[in-house]
């Protein structure tokens, strides 16, 4: 493992892990889609914490009852 024990794991440290392979194989994932899914979250991530999501950042919080009411 290349990063420090208290530190979270790289994608590079998990997709090295020998157990992190056996598990993407049988659940037939690749690693370059896994990646490229990795790469999209990243961007989604930033364009939302920069205001770039469409999203007013105006907008009140939604109130808890009308969540808990919509949802069920």
């Amino acid at each position: 493992m290349t990063t420090p024990v208290f530190a979270e794991p790289t994608v590079e440290d998990m997709l090295a892990d020998p157990i992190v392979r056996l598990v993407m194989q049988r659940d037939g994932v690749e690693e370059a889609e896994l990646r490229l899914t990795l790469r999209r979250l990243a961007a989604a991530r930033t364009c939302i914490r920069n205001g770039r999501d469409g999203r007013a950042r105006s907008a009140p919080a939604p109130d808890a009852d009308a969540v808990a009411a919509a949802e069920g």
